[in-house]
């Protein structure tokens, strides 16, 4: 039997073109006997409120009958798609839906944990029903359920249920696997040892189909397997890119090596991709970076380049009284090198008119000298330049900010947090440097010299009594991955300094442009902290 995965980039509430995407990979599968979507491909991952709406979930009843009528002679498809809920009619289920022969029907409802951390969970039943299709002498077990490392793979949190152990005693030949799994820095590996387990451990057949594409923060690398019964590996589909995998599970193939993909490579490929399609799913083509001779906005052009094309990126350099020729000059040569369109805007004028615009007004309600402000007064002025230039290019501009930045609070709301998309916002400053190093390697010495070995930058004045970011970063990751209510690793003195202040800068991180996800903790999803209050214990 051959059986297509369709590795497919849906675009969330475009039900009208995620059919045709359906239609269209379905089609370039050929002669099979089965195509299989990811989870949710009908209406894209993470509809929110979009599922509250009765057109809307009208509109995937409709979408199912479209792709019915249109296969009638086949293939046969597994449809990831919301439908109606039929044990809590309030609710919908995520379901996957099988289409054979002009007719369509709900064959298994998605699994969910009573503590799911799906954002949409308030939509969706828990799932109840895990269902099998015949199809050509093979019985097919079809499961989506919500993953945690491994063991929620096969026991649902909270309630001792084992979907995958539920469908083997049930006799069937075979799992199919269809899911929606966000890309996580270190994650893969695991997934695909959990798999293994999986298949080896129960003889049977497994074929697990991702989705790939970005929506809103999210990234889904796709890599969609197939696994024999011995658990070896003898499909894969490409990360970070569209792709239809054909298999047969009656022959099989030989066994497919491991793909050697460093850490650094796959982030870059999930940075590009989040990039791409939130600019191109928010109807428009271009993007602006503002960059400074620092890696940080040198590793974002790069990042929109490989994305965008250079044809559609344009960068500017706004040289403060503060600003190095040496900064300018790397900056230059990186724009130069990607073959960007850049402009040279000095600020110093203007950075005067404003000082002197307010300088009265700061003396009458004593706010003191205005060299005080001049950090955050240069950032404000390029931030507005940038919004200005976007706003006539009907492009947008990208944010430059890293973790670090912002969980300490290092950068000036509306300056330097200026942009739709915070690209590399994720990523602590550590792993910008290793990002950009193994980039700088990979394409050989793309980055100069000086942007290499430039110090970070001091954006804040009480940075300077800080910790080095070597140091401030682990203290972060100890920060991000604990678990509630376990104390801190001591790694630190300051740490509880640092802290107390990453708590006080929710207010600045609540205001900052839209993250790409590629940590499990990352600022703005699975981080939750008040935005007022104070962390005080007795």
């Amino acid at each position: 039997m051959k059986t297509a995965l369709l590795q497919c980039n849906p675009v969330t509430g475009d039900i009208a073109g995620n059919i045709e995407r359906i239609s269209q990979a379905v089609r370039r599968a050929g002669k099979v006997d089965l195509c299989v979507t990811p989870e949710l491909a009908l209406s894209g991952v993470a509809p929110g409120d979009f599922l509250s709406m009765n057109d809307f979930v009208e509109g995937c009843r409709k979408g199912l009958d479209i792709l019915a009528a249109r296969f009638v002679s086949g293939p046969d498809l597994l449809v990831g798609a919301p439908v109606v809920s039929v044990y809590e009619p309030s609710l919908l289920s995520n379901a996957a839906v099988y289409i054979h022969r002009g007719q369509w029907d709900v064959i298994s409802r998605k699994v969910r944990p009573e503590a799911s951390r799906d954002p949409d969970a308030e939509f969706f039943d828990r799932g109840v029903s895990l269902g099998i299709v015949n199809l050509a002498g093979w019985r097919l077990g079809i499961v989506l359920c919500e993953e945690d490392s491994n063991s929620s793979f096969w026991t649902v949190r909270g309630t001792g249920y084992m979907p995958l152990l539920d469908l083997i005693s049930r006799g069937v030949d075979a799992i199919i696997h269809m899911r929606a799994t966000p890309y996580v820095i270190g994650k893969r590996a695991d997934h695909e040892a959990m798999l293994t387990h999986v298949a080896a451990r129960h003889h049977i057949h497994l074929l697990s189909v991702n989705i790939v594409g970005g929506n809103d923060g999210l990234v889904f690398a796709g890599q969609s397997l197939a696994l024999d019964p011995t658990g070896t590996v003898y499909a894969r589909g490409q990360a970070f890119a569209e792709d239809t995998l054909i298999v047969d599970m009656a022959t099989g193939t030989a066994p497919v090596a491991t793909v050697g993909r460093s850490w650094q490579e796959n982030v870059f490929g999930a940075l590009v991709l989040g990039t791409r399609d939130f600019i191109h799913k928010c109807g428009r083509e271009k993007a602006l970076v503002s960059i400074s001779g620092g890696i940080d906005s040198g590793l974002v052009l790069a990042i929109a380049v490989e994305a965008l094309g250079a044809h559609n990126v344009s960068a500017v350099i706004m040289p403060s009284p503060e600003t190095s020729p040496d900064a300018v000059a790397g900056a230059l040569q990186l724009a130069h090198t990607l073959g960007v369109k850049v402009s040279v805007i000095r600020i110093d004028g203007l950075m005067a008119e404003y000082e002197r615009a307010v300088a009265q007004t700061m003396k009458d309600f004593s706010l003191g000298v205005p060299d005080a402000s001049r950090p955050q007064l240069q950032e404000r002025i390029r931030g507005s330049i940038m919004t200005t230039l976007a706003n006539r290019a009907e492009g947008l501009v990208l944010s430059t900010i890293n973790k670090s930045e912002a969980a300490m609070g290092y950068c000036t709301l509306y300056g330097d947090t200026v942009g739709s998309l915070g690209v590399i916002a994720d990523l602590t400053k550590s792993q910008v440097y290793a990002v950009a190093h193994w980039l700088n390697q990979d394409r050989k010495g793309l980055f100069p010299e000086s942007m290499l070995k430039k110090s970070p930058s001091c954006k804040s004045s009480r940075q300077m009594q800080d910790l080095p970011y070597g140091e401030l970063d682990e203290v972060l990751d100890a920060l991000l991955a604990a678990k509630p209510r376990r104390p801190l690793t001591d790694l630190h003195p300051r740490q509880s300094d640092v802290r107390q202040r990453v708590f006080g800068m929710e207010f600045k991180r609540r205001q900052e442009p839209q993250p790409l996800y590629v940590s499990d903790k990352p600022f703005g999803r699975s981080w939750t902290v008040p935005l007022v209050g104070h962390f005080n214990l007795p």
